[in-house]
């Protein structure tokens, strides 16, 4: 049993469980960490997982001020691109088969005879729109970060109006990573029109600063991916009693009882009409592509009206974000103890950040690096950074649950999720940062020791110190006894 979205590569024939730095990589303690609960859907927000749309979390007037004498002179982020379209031709194709299949059998519910046309509809708004392509609410998400930046920093971009700073703007290169870049600028500008001119004429892409986990140098990371460690892991999770029950008393909505039968004993097999990697082979695997249709709907409101909550109830959604949020944990989060295989190619990121300040301070004339890219940057970012909810690694003995471990998708990589270092400096040059994760100042890592007891500021060489002193090595790796 595989979770459906994971259709590991066969030829790939790893024979360590997961993969271990042997100077011991594992993730600090977040002080004060909150503890976990069950899983933080809401009435607005009902487990959409990774999938959730954005909702800053805090605004400009609610952040403290800089310390008497401290100035803005750089401010520096990257984000996830915001609310996209569905990847590729797959959930819906999935399961609009598996729905004109029962149709066939004349095993649809009065419910279920709904499906087929509302999942139309999605289908024919992301052919319209593209496939993967950035929405209007996910342009709409980064329009107003940027426009939030202006307001949180005006002096910064005065400065900025009235001199020869330039500001970058960088993507991963993906349509939608560099759209949300666009947006983001025409943000800018609705905040401060005179920013136009110190605008680059081209978004800069970086890929390998913004979509390392495809690069020929993460190899490594490539093979564990699609490795045994992540298949055993996200199966021995999804494969639980309680997947297929939820699985069945959400179908059953849709369909009848003996073609729900059929769908759990294996009688079908449907594969997706995208790049035919994904299949549906039993009744958890179909539950989960509508569940994937159930989460992309939020963000897709500017293209479609659709409603998928009637066909999940969101006692069920919480299930399967559970089974997607394991997914990610695993494969892209802090995943397992003594391991730092996922998220230690976020390390150049980290770097970029700590010598694009450094330059600043040192006289660049950049005075604001605005970087976007997706979640599989964001996640393992978060991780490397040591963000709340990034922390905790598991044990194979001790899987990841949502009463144990305080990572989910929709906090820790909501569309548009960001990660944003604003850098003050007063007349002596003490320079200090504030870190803001999804526009709510945090403090840094265990380890950084802030300006002050309580305080949100860190001097910036504090910063470089207490992260690159938590930075992975090169030690080589070793396998870990069995688990």
């Amino acid at each position: 049993m595989r979770l459906p979205i994971r259709r590991p590569s066969t030829v790939v024939s790893l024979s360590l469980a997961f993969v271990i730095a042997a100077c011991g990589c594992a993730l600090p303690p977040q002080p004060g960490p909150p503890q976990p609960d069950p899983g933080h859907g809401t009435a607005a927000r009902p487990y959409y997982s990774s999938k959730t749309p954005y909702v800053p979390q805090s605004t400009p007037a609610d952040l403290a001020p800089a310390p008497a004498g401290f100035a803005p002179v750089y401010t520096e982020s990257v984000a996830r691109h915001g609310s996209r379209a569905l990847s590729s031709f797959k959930y819906d194709s999935l399961t609009t088969q598996i729905w004109e299949q029962a149709r066939s059998e004349g095993a649809l519910t009065p419910l279920g005879k709904t499906l087929g046309p509302e999942v139309a509809k999605l289908t024919a708004a992301n052919q319209k729109l593209g496939y993967g392509n950035l929405t209007g609410q996910g342009a709409d998400q980064h329009r107003g970060i940027g426009s939030r930046v202006v307001e949180r920093l005006r002096s910064l971009f005065g400065r900025v109006d009235a001199g020869s700073d330039t500001i970058a703007v960088e993507s991963s290169g993906e349509a939608r990573a560099t759209a949300s870049g666009e947006a983001f600028e025409k943000g800018l500008l609705a905040a401060d029109p005179r920013l136009a001119s110190h605008l680059p004429a081209d978004i800069q892409k970086d890929p390998d600063t913004l979509y390392f986990h495809k690069s020929a140098a993460n190899a490594d990371y490539q093979a564990y991916e699609d490795g045994p460690a992540v298949t055993a892991a996200v199966a021995r999770i999804t494969d639980q009693p309680r997947s297929h029950t939820v699985a069945r008393r959400t179908l059953e909505r849709i369909y009848t009882h003996g073609f729900v039968d059929r769908l759990a004993a294996g009688r079908y097999h449907f594969v997706d009409g995208g790049d035919g990697e994904t299949t549906v082979d039993n009744e958890v695997d179909a539950a989960m592509m509508l569940y994937n249709l159930y989460i992309i709907a939020p963000d897709m409101t500017d293209e479609v009206s659709v409603d998928f909550t009637r066909y999940i109830t969101s006692t069920d959604a919480r299930w399967f974000a559970y089974l997607l949020d394991a997914e990610d944990f695993y494969s892209k989060g802090p995943a397992f103890r003594g391991s730092d295989i996922t998220y230690r190619m976020a390390t150049p990121l980290l770097e970029d950040f700590l010598d694009s300040m450094d330059a600043r301070l040192a006289g660049s004339h950049t005075a604001a690096t605005f970087r976007f890219a997706h979640a599989e940057t964001i996640i393992p970012f978060a991780a490397l950074l040591g963000l709340p909810g990034s922390t905790q690694q598991v044990t194979p003995k001790h899987p990841y649950t949502y009463a144990t471990n305080a990572w989910r998708g929709e906090t820790v990589t909501p569309m548009a999720a960001n990660v944003q270092w604003d850098v003050f400096r007063n007349a002596h040059g003490r320079a200090i940062v504030r870190m803001l994760y999804n526009e709510k100042a945090i403090p840094f890592r265990a380890g950084c020791t802030p300006i002050a007891r309580g305080s949100l500021f860190y001097d910036a060489r504090e910063v470089r110190r207490c992260l690159t002193a938590a930075l992975p090595t090169d030690a080589k790796p070793v396998a870990p006894p069995a688990g």
